[in-house]
């Protein structure tokens, strides 16, 4: 993660020059030709029959019934691995792919994508997190676990909240240029209105592996037609589970899982999460009896999925993906594992260490805690946060991001204490969100980036049940600590300069109040709840 020193500040004159610009895009099929069985299996014939799910096209909507102390659960896993139609003049680089810092630096800007600010071929996909701009292609997908979209249902009869992880470095919430509605927040309400639930219903996050694609923008743009892919695989995955729902028993539970992560801070010691945090969806008979088999597995753990190497040039979901397929093969049904609090939090262990031990963790099917209460709740809370961080409004605005950067003011005050609050104010903000899911005492958090240890261990903090608070979720905007712990200096482009006397985390913080804002508002929103 730390290999990022790179050309910044050529980047940022030119950026600082320029006017407002974009970045790239995704492909998925079209509504008329739907995500289908075939389709996924013939880009990974290797998944388990039980953790694929086809689309049919259709709306959404289980129509059984949950019995006492029952949920409705269903999921769904849908490949993104790329599928250019040729026919349709698609083409996938997977050679000569503009490399920056390795390339002629001036290499001339591609025109005919408009979406893109940077100097790149734009049939090439690239792979995040490593230094800025288009630095690592992906040629060829992982091809024993793949990159997919995996999705998780869960309902009452009445409410329902969907999960849902992409194999991706980051997911935003709204787009400037990549695509008109592509991003968490457009598609939680464009599902939102097909299957008759709330945008709040919606948690889409990304597991933030480096090797995997990048859908922000920040190195490099997006082929139109893969972006398209992944907003159609997103949808059809969403479609599918819920689509799919099916009367099950609801665990949960938590397992020290501390010797997988270390913190990381360079200056200080920092808060560590060292729990692995999960629920289960049980696939009950028509008595309501175990079958043995899981519906659907979710964890959330707190490390960066950093460990496989950028430089093969393949893309990879790191040890998120292997843990997915781990629990589908002990448990059946579909496995997800999302971010927490990954922000000062690093992994201990290669991918396949990494995964296989996490999985290891979970307990036998039953054998986990029972959710108490069968209630699905979901509520979202929006706001203009101000972006202080001169870096990256140098970079957001002119769209070399492709986060839209609003040039309108914007101010926060916000804190535990009304005597000494965090303030913070700026002519350029975004608009962003935190939201909260509830089913029973089992409590879902979503904040919009890479939320650090002692932020999550603060919502688990607020209940007796079982606390899920996930990172990298319905938006991607750089790490997110609490005011405490930012080093200002660094967050004015001074944290690439150098380990040990200014924080890295810092140069991708947009603003010192951002987490005291994150974790009071989620806050507010649980007690809601």
């Amino acid at each position: 993660m730390r290999p990022l020193k790179l050309i910044l500040g050529g980047l940022l004159g030119g950026a600082l020059a320029l006017g407002a610009a974009t970045a790239g895009t995704l492909i998925a099929p079209t509504p008329d030709s739907p995500l289908t069985l075939d389709v996924v299996r013939e880009a990974d014939p290797a998944l388990p029959d039980e953790a694929v799910a086809e689309d049919d096209g259709g709306g959404g909507g289980a129509t059984a019934q949950p019995g006492p102390g029952q949920v409705l659960a269903g999921a769904a896993a849908v490949s993104i691995t790329p599928q250019p139609d040729a026919s349709k003049g698609e083409v996938w680089a997977k050679d000569g792919c503009i490399i920056l810092g390795e390339d002629a630096p001036d290499a001339p800007m591609h025109v005919a994508d408009f979406r893109s600010t940077w100097p790149e071929n734009p049939n090439c996909i690239y792979s995040g997190g490593y230094g800025i701009g288009p630095m690592n292609p992906i040629y060829s997908i992982d091809p024993e676990f793949g990159l997919w979209v995996r999705s998780a249902a869960l309902g009452d009869g009445t409410d329902t909240i969907v999960v849902t992880i992409i194999d991706g470095t980051s997911y935003f919430g709204d787009y400037a240029k990549l695509c008109d509605d592509c991003g968490a927040f457009d598609i939680a309400a464009t599902m939102g209105t097909e299957l008759s639930l709330p945008p709040s219903a919606f948690v889409i996050g990304s597991t933030h592996s480096h090797t995997a694609p990048d859908f922000i923008g920040g190195w490099g743009a997006v082929p139109q037609w893969y972006m398209d892919q992944v907003e159609a695989a997103i949808k059809a995955s969403i479609r599918t589970a819920v689509g799919s729902m099916e009367p099950a028993v609801l665990e949960a539970g938590e397992t020290l899982a501390r010797q997988f992560n270390g913190e990381r801070r360079d200056t200080y010691r920092s808060a560590e999460e060292t729990f692995l945090t999960y629920f289960r969806a049980l696939e009950v008979d028509d008595e309501g009896d175990l079958t043995g088999q899981a519906i659907a597995t979710v964890g959330a753990y707190a490390a960066h999925p950093v460990t496989a190497d950028e430089s093969k040039r393949i893309g990879d979901a790191d040890y998120p993906g292997v843990f997915e397929r781990r629990v589908e093969e002990r448990f059946g049904g579909v496995g997800l594992i999302f971010p927490t609090g990954l922000g000062n939090m690093s992994p201990r262990g290669n991918k396949v260490q990494m995964g296989d031990g996490l999985a290891g963790l979970l307990p036998e099917v039953g054998q986990g805690s029972l959710v108490s209460g069968t209630d699905v709740r979901s509520g979202q809370t929006f706001w203009d946060q101000p972006v202080t961080n001169s870096g990256l409004t140098a970079l957001g605005v002119p769209g070399f991001f492709d986060r839209p950067f609003a040039q309108s003011p914007a101010t926060v005050t916000v804190g535990k204490s009304a005597n000494k609050p965090c303030r913070s104010a700026s002519p350029i903000s975004v608009r962003t969100a935190v939201s909260v899911a509830k089913v029973g005492d089992l409590t879902i958090t979503a904040a919009p980036g890479e939320v650090f240890a002692n932020l999550t261990n603060t919502l688990k903090e607020r209940s007796n049940g079982v606390v899920m608070p996930l990172a990298q979720a319905n938006d991607g905007l750089g790490y997110i600590m609490q005011s405490f712990e930012t080093d200002h200096a660094a967050r004015q482009v001074l944290g690439f300069a150098g380990e040990g006397v200014f924080e890295y985390e810092d140069a991708y913080s947009i603003d010192a109040c951002f987490g005291d804002m994150v974790l009071e508002s989620t806050i507010a929103l649980m007690g809601s709840l």
